[in-house]
């Protein structure tokens, strides 16, 4: 039985080919294959296809976005998403239809409310948010270890002036 929302790639208007690579906004009004490397974000009105050699560290808003190849980002679809056999997804995935394939890889979230659809910007690095968690921890650690110090100097001089 097939899918209403399955798009079939033969129709795509524009192919981004696998030697691609792109970085920065992506922003088109026709169906479109990407083959390519895309880092950055990508705002579509139409149908986009994420083929088998392509490549996104993107959060993607689209009408309709099928995957069959590697995305590190949040999807967003208005109509339909569709995550097919072999595809590799790290990111949540906004839409009100949303299918996985078996044989699919999906690690994230679902929300097929429609409430609470992001906007496409670039995904957040978790370097980064480690880094920041980090720091924030060496220095909790740091004002704890200097609040320990000035309570042991002030048990010292109490028992020093008894």
């Amino acid at each position: 039985m097939s899918n209403p929302y399955d798009k079939p790639t033969a129709t795509t208007s524009s192919v981004l080919g696998p030697t691609l690579k792109f970085k920065g906004e992506l922003t088109a009004n026709e169906d479109l294959l990407i083959q390519g490397h895309i880092e950055g974000k990508i705002n579509h009105t139409s149908s986009l296809t994420v083929g088998q050699e392509g490549t996104l560290k993107a959060n993607v808003k689209a009408e309709y976005i099928n995957v069959e190849g590697k995305v590190d980002g949040d999807l967003a679809g208005s109509k339909a998403v569709v995550v097919k056999e072999g595809a590799d997804v790290k990111g949540n995935i906004f839409s009100p239809t949303v299918t996985l394939r078996e044989g699919a890889t999906f690690n994230g979230s679902i929300d097929m409310t429609g409430k609470a659809q992001p906007k496409a910007s670039q995904p957040e690095k978790v370097k980064d948010s480690g880094e920041k968690q980090a720091k924030a921890s060496a220095e909790v650690a740091e004002k704890e270890d200097n609040s320990d110090k000035k309570s042991a100097a002030r048990k010292k001089q109490s028992a020093s002036a008894a």
